[in-house]
């Protein structure tokens, strides 16, 4: 609501600065140079919404640990391994060099590529490059 306020408020300042007159009395222009509808482009002050990109962090990192946690409980069923914190939180159990490290890094990996997958939908900021 805060971006439509500050719009509003935009929109309002620019059509009383781009008023026209008529003799003794002053009426507003219909044809504003400001064009941004609500979308952010016209006013950098509307872009920035520090609510939007908290709740954004947010969910993203919920969905990673949400993911990852999917794929450990996977990787229990599959090949035994033991679900604890230690396993998500520190790199204790990624050994490249061992065939059970290796189930960890593929859930690692696995569980970053849906995330990059998330992100796209989470942030749509990547629309404006398509």
């Amino acid at each position: 609501m805060a971006i439509q306020r500050s719009n509003i408020a935009s929109n309002a300042n620019a059509s009383i600065n781009n008023s026209t007159t008529d003799g003794n009395t002053t009426r507003p222009s219909l044809h504003s140079n400001n064009h941004s509808h609500g979308h952010g482009h016209g006013n950098p002050q509307a872009q920035f919404n520090p609510r939007l990109i908290l709740a954004q962090i947010i969910s993203l990192q919920a969905f990673h640990y949400f993911l990852l946690g999917i794929l450990f409980q996977i990787n229990h069923v599959l090949f035994a391994t033991t679900v604890t914190v230690d396993r998500i939180f520190t790199a204790k159990y990624l050994d490249v060099w061992s065939a059970i490290g290796w189930v960890d890094n593929a859930a690692i990996l696995i569980s970053s590529i849906l995330g990059s997958i998330l992100l796209v939908f989470i942030a749509e900021k990547s629309k404006h490059f398509f």
